[in-house]
């Protein structure tokens, strides 16, 4: 089922927000098509609209980069969704000026929100939600920098500033602007799935262990040396990730005893040296799973294991999956063998 997301702009918001958000809906559209690809479908669709609720037109320069798959079907309230960003605020009074100035902003989205619209809402944008009403007795999380006023003015919202986002029902909050991808996931992940979302995720968001493994697997990239007993340890295990484990070795080359290696490692990293391996390895394997047809005996054999039965045991524990529903949930494209990435679906046959 297709839904559409409709970003409100004001002369007074923080338009970057709304940009971000359209790259995370066209890659998820791309995720889709690339796991689908005989499929005419998008299972998202965005425009620009106003106070009023109309459509907005993009400009030329944006409408080629940025512009909504066609055609576009009917939309029921719930297949919708209203993004709402932040007011680009100078001070606290200065906010105050800015939400007297956007009643009508504040009405569409007690509209939006009463006939059954998802409402997300970034940085300064919870305000507005506040303001509307639709945040009395529910979970937000709202910008530091306001927080203070926030509660004194909005004491029925319950803010949970210990977290970057929240989900409260239909209602969706982001605190710092830098949590717009992840807003932006989070209705991915409610309108499209979460497969469709994750996959998305593990392409968009940084996650160090798959950017370090990603450096690993380009053996012409030179790896740098510091001192230190983990990262010489860590550094020996990552070069010889698909060797039989050997504590001793792994010891040695960081130049200390096994005892003093396995100290070192439950200090720092709350894990042993083998710990460590493995979540290198099961790392590889999830790439792969994502980006090749490699069949499993493959993916083993570069992830230095033999035992399959042990392979899909630390699989599953790490992931909660098998490798083969690993990569049904999360495989970038179809594993149709003879599909390429540049296909295109044939036109419809004309009756």
């Amino acid at each position: 089922m297709s839904a559409r997301i409709d970003l409100l702009f004001s002369p007074d918001c923080m338009s970057g927000a709304l940009f971000n958000t359209i790259d995370v809906l066209r890659s998820a559209n791309i995720v889709w098509r690339l796991r689908n690809p005989g499929s005419r479908n998008w299972p998202l669709y965005w425009r620009l609209i106003d106070a009023s609720g109309a459509t907005l037109p993009l400009p030329a320069w944006l409408a080629n980069t940025l512009a909504l798959p066609e055609p576009e079907p009917e939309f029921s309230p719930e297949q919708t969704a209203l993004f709402v960003p932040g007011l680009a605020m100078r001070s606290v009074p200065h906010l105050t000026q800015l939400l007297n100035n956007a009643e009508a902003e504040i009405a569409l989205i007690a509209a939006r929100h009463a006939a059954g619209s998802v409402i997300a809402a970034s940085y300064t944008g919870p305000a507005m939600l506040a303001r509307a009403g639709i945040l009395d007795g529910r979970n937000a999380t709202i910008t530091w920098l306001i927080v203070g006023w926030f509660s004194r003015n909005f004491p029925q919202v319950r803010l949970m500033m210990d977290r970057p986002m929240t989900i409260d029902g239909s209602l969706f909050c982001a605190g710092a602007p830098a949590s717009h991808i992840s807003l932006a996931l989070a209705l991915v992940r409610h309108f499209a799935g979460d497969e469709v979302a994750q996959t998305c995720a593990n392409s968009l968001l940084y996650e160090p262990l798959r950017f370090e493994q990603s450096g690993l697997m380009l053996t012409e990239l030179p790896l740098t040396t510091r001192d230190g007993v983990v990262y010489k340890a860590k550094q020996w295990l990552e070069q010889h990730i698909v060797e039989p484990y050997s504590l001793e070795a792994a010891a040695q080359a960081a130049a200390v005893s096994t005892r003093t290696l396995l100290r070192y490692f439950h200090d720092v990293l709350s894990m042993t040296p083998l710990d460590y391996l493995h979540k290198l390895r099961i790392e590889r394997a999830k790439q792969l799973l994502e980006l090749t047809l490699f069949d499993l005996p493959r993916i083993m054999e570069i992830c230095g294991y033999q035992d399959a039965s042990a392979f899909r045991r630390l699989f599953r524990r790490e992931t909660g999956l098998t490798p083969s529903e690993y990569r049904r949930r999360y495989a970038v494209r179809s594993t149709r063998r003879w599909w390429r990435a540049d296909d295109a679906p044939s036109p419809a046959k004309r009756n």
